[in-house]
């Protein structure tokens, strides 16, 4: 069997050590077109737990510094909506649980092991083996089921194959702090993880708009929530800055790895761009993106991001090492108005008929963060937020409005998200 990654890699280092001063896990929510039943649930979470050894794994930690330790413990199968705490005894010690209530099914996952597209084909595995067990299902193309061994492309980090630069050398350009929508609307923070509102809008009238005005489905979710913040603040000094997360692993050629592999398109909404047409700003957006994310621009991102991944590892402590990864990352959220996030289309079409829903769930911050899904012909947006006012919400759903889009909302509710503890 390859080597299951029990150290910590350069594409994971500063996600997971950011852990330790906020909750990096994500929640994976789907509805079902019936209820879960538990006796098959329980058989095909542990046939999907035998086929990916690298994600049974728990979490420890020293003076020095965090490893994982092979987990031969069941992976915990909870019959619950709420958010179970990871690498406590609530999960058996595992860093993932599966939780489900009536027809919904939840997966919590530890965001300091992969991202959400190295999750995306666990999820799959689990509905593959659920859906056998079921209803008969045998189609298992493209899913990784125990007949297909582990490989090594799954288990290797990419970004340690980058070289190692100096970062002394480089001249990093001042960062313009973006527009912050909650200082500029004098917004107070919700106690917990945030608000999430959750929407859907069919594919048959939303991927031929995506079409007309020469967008994607993320890129044009960028450019309405923009168009939203700047009906809501119409006069601003500091810029709208959007922040679009892109995944590296096509362009690391390392598609099937399950590490952390993601970089951030940024796209300012800027006073040229604000006055174009939608169809334009669609073309810029799009422009933008393609610049930002080619084979060599990302792989030099990766280069640096990796470089400081290294001297965050080659740090003396643990206290050390998580107090770099917190300033590492607050300084993302300095530099962002929003984010949105778009892992792909769900790739695995013989197990979507079931599926209802699709909602990706993961920490409010500073900012409004989107989550996109697309599944079975709808498109679902999570916009998870740290404050309760709906201003810049039903602005955006003014803008779907505007431009005769249809949608459906499903209620608005708190961020559940599985909070960690961290093991000696």
């Amino acid at each position: 069997m390859p080597d299951l990654c029990l150290r910590v890699t350069r594409g994971d280092a500063t996600m997971l050590y950011a852990t330790f001063v906020g909750s990096y896990t994500l929640r994976i929510h789907l509805r079902m077109d019936e209820c879960i039943d538990e006796g098959l649930m329980r058989i095909a979470l542990d046939k999907t737990a035998k086929r990916y050894p690298y994600f049974c794994v728990s979490v420890r930690k020293n003076e020095k510094e965090v490893y994982y330790e092979e987990n031969a413990a069941p992976v915990a199968l909870i019959h619950s909506s709420d958010a179970p705490v990871l690498s406590s005894p609530q999960s058996n010690g595992h860093i993932w649980a599966v939780s489900y209530w009536e027809d919904n099914l939840y997966i919590d996952f530890f965001h300091g092991r992969a991202d959400g597209s190295g999750v995306y084909p666990l999820v799959a595995t689990l509905l593959y083996y659920y859906l056998q067990e079921r209803y008969g299902l045998a189609n298992d193309k493209g899913i990784r089921t125990l007949e297909k061994p582990v490989t090594e492309q799954e288990t290797h980090d990419p970004v340690d194959d980058l070289p190692l630069i100096d970062l002394n050398t480089l001249k990093a350009a001042p960062v313009e702090p973006a527009l912050n929508l909650m200082e500029e609307k004098k917004l107070s923070g919700v106690p917990g993880k945030g608000i999430v509102y959750r929407l859907s809008l069919p594919e048959e009238t939303f991927i031929p708009f995506i079409k007309e005005n020469d967008a994607t489905p993320g890129l044009m979710v960028c450019v309405l929530f923009a168009r939203a913040i700047e009906r809501v603040i119409p006069e601003h000094a500091a810029p709208i800055v959007n922040q679009y997360i892109v995944n590296a692993r096509p362009m690391l050629h390392a598609k099937e790895t399950f590490h952390n592999c993601t970089n951030r398109v940024v796209l300012h909404y800027d006073k040229k761009i604000r006055k174009m047409p939608l169809e334009m700003q669609g073309t810029v957006y799009r422009g933008k993106t393609f610049i930002q994310s080619d084979n060599e621009t990302i792989r030099n991102g990766m280069t640096v991001s990796g470089s400081m991944a290294q001297m965050l590892l080659d740090l003396p402590d643990l206290q050390t090492k998580v107090q770099a990864a917190g300033q590492a990352v607050g300084g993302v959220f300095k530099a962002a108005s929003f984010i949105v996030s778009y892992v792909g289309k769900w790739p695995y079409h013989q197990l979507e008929s079931h599926m209802l829903e699709f909602w990706t769930y993961t920490p409010a911050g500073p900012f409004p963060l989107i989550e996109v899904s697309a599944v079975n012909g709808k498109v679902f947006l999570s916009i998870m937020q740290s404050f309760e006012d709906d201003v810049f919400y039903k602005a955006f759903t003014d803008e779907l409005k505007e431009h005769g889009l249809e949608y459906t909302e499903h209620g608005q509710s708190s961020v559940q998200i599985s909070d960690m503890a961290h093991c000696s």
